[in-house]
């Protein structure tokens, strides 16, 4: 059975629960698997040391070495080296800094066509649609050896010069929402015929860490948990806004927001403006343990981000049977059901953030009732169990040299 590579630009990184689940279950069915990754990550789950012990690092590499192996690849394989440099050019389509980036992806897929091809490696399957994305380009055109193509947000929202020829040059690609999917074959109607599948996310629902925690004490005050980066895109602003709003209502209100960046010291400020200091707190980064028991000891989670894929923090409050309130942008309608799991607010609108956290205040019930329906959704779409068995069914299917026998059959969208 040829082994299957797992190529990454970082792994293992700290908050990528599910590639962490795909890469054990294909493991402890045997499949000989390969963990390439472009780079090793700062910082790291301790439980993962074992995972960062057998990857292949393309850096650090150092530049003679670099240099030695192109020139050997050069004389050995000159046709392939061509064919790169061609592509460089005729891909960067003019700009200078496109071909100089073409050009370091060309470089990292000779030296890793080398590794792959003396341990016969018959696919390789790329998570996120970034530089490890870029590399299996190359490493396809020059070297043959056919990829595939899991994106999950950012990945994909984000322009990309060479974004269109990694999707549309993959096998098949792996979606972890519909959105994606439709967004990206109305933007590129050449993906018409590109096959996609939907395997979503998820946690582990069957562990202690992720059972449905009973409904906390009921209000006051109403206790809202928000879990981001401090970073623009998430927007804490529009949420500290409602939040004023809400205090000069009276509606008794406390916030944790968890997470750090570089927003920090401006969100302390506003947090000061806004009268805000006895409602709400910067927690920082904590532990996931930690952030679990956050989840149960609050009554509505919240999120106000101006854009997203599909976030943890919705996926982890279901789980903990916590309603969602959250912005009606990307995929998050394909995961929070309004009226029944929680809310969807306009984006950008604070008074209308505000109002649907206060119908918690004013309806109370919601919590346990929305709470609930919320971790039936958990369990009918985001099962991290189940969902790695349809990855992995996706791969038998698509892949016959694995020799894996498919449990399912996966339909593609």
């Amino acid at each position: 059975m040829p082994p299957l590579a797992f190529y990454f630009s970082t792994f293992p990184a700290l908050s990528e629960t599910l590639v962490r689940s795909q890469v054990r279950a294909a493991r402890e069915l045997g499949l000989p698997v390969l963990l390439v990754a472009n780079r090793a990550p700062e910082l790291m789950h301790p439980g993962d040391q074992p995972l960062r012990e057998v990857t292949q690092y393309l850096r650090p590499v150092g530049f003679q070495a670099l240099v030695r192996g192109l020139t050997q690849l050069l004389a050995a394989r000159p046709s392939e080296v061509a064919a790169g440099l061609r592509a460089c050019q005729v891909w960067a389509q003019g700009s200078p800094r496109q071909f100089w980036a073409n050009l370091k992806h060309l470089a990292g897929a000779l030296y890793l066509l080398d590794f792959l091809r003396r341990h016969q490696v018959s696919h390789v399957h790329v998570h996120y649609a970034f530089g490890a994305a870029d590399v299996a380009l190359f490493l396809d055109l020059v070297g043959a050896i056919p990829y595939s193509l899991s994106i999950h947000g950012t990945d994909v929202l984000l322009d990309q010069p060479l974004l269109a020829r990694k999707l549309a040059r993959a096998r098949f690609v792996i979606s972890n929402c519909r959105y994606h999917i439709r967004r990206l074959r109305k933007k590129f109607p050449d993906l018409k015929n590109q096959r996609f599948y939907l395997v979503r996310g998820g946690v582990e629902l069957g562990s202690c860490r992720w059972a449905a925690a009973p409904p906390p004490p009921p209000p006051p005050p109403l206790r809202l948990l928000n879990v981001a980066r401090l970073a623009p895109v998430k927007d804490q602003d529009l949420l500290l806004e409602a939040l004023a709003l809400l205090k000069g209502r009276g509606v008794p209100v406390e916030c944790r927001i968890v997470g750090e960046g570089p927003e920090r010291p401006r969100l302390e400020a506003l947090i000061c403006h806004l009268g805000l200091v006895n409602q709400v707190a910067l927690l920082g980064a904590r532990p996931e343990e930690e952030v679990a028991r956050f989840y149960e000891e609050c009554h509505v989670v919240v999120l106000s981000s101006r854009s997203e894929g599909t976030p943890m923090i919705v996926i982890e409050a279901m789980a903990k049977a916590r309603p969602v309130v959250a912005p009606h942008i990307t995929a998050l309608p394909e995961m929070v059901s309004p009226g029944v799991t929680g809310w969807l607010c306009r984006p950008g609108e604070a008074r209308d953030l505000a109002e649907k956290i206060e119908s918690f205040w004013k309806k109370p019930d919601y919590i346990a009732q929305m709470g609930a329906a919320g971790r039936i959704r958990a369990e009918e779409l985001f099962d991290l169990e189940k969902n790695t068995r349809i990855f992995l069914a996706v791969l038998a299917q698509e892949i016959p040299a694995l020799a894996l026998r498919p449990q399912i059959r996966v339909a593609y969208e």
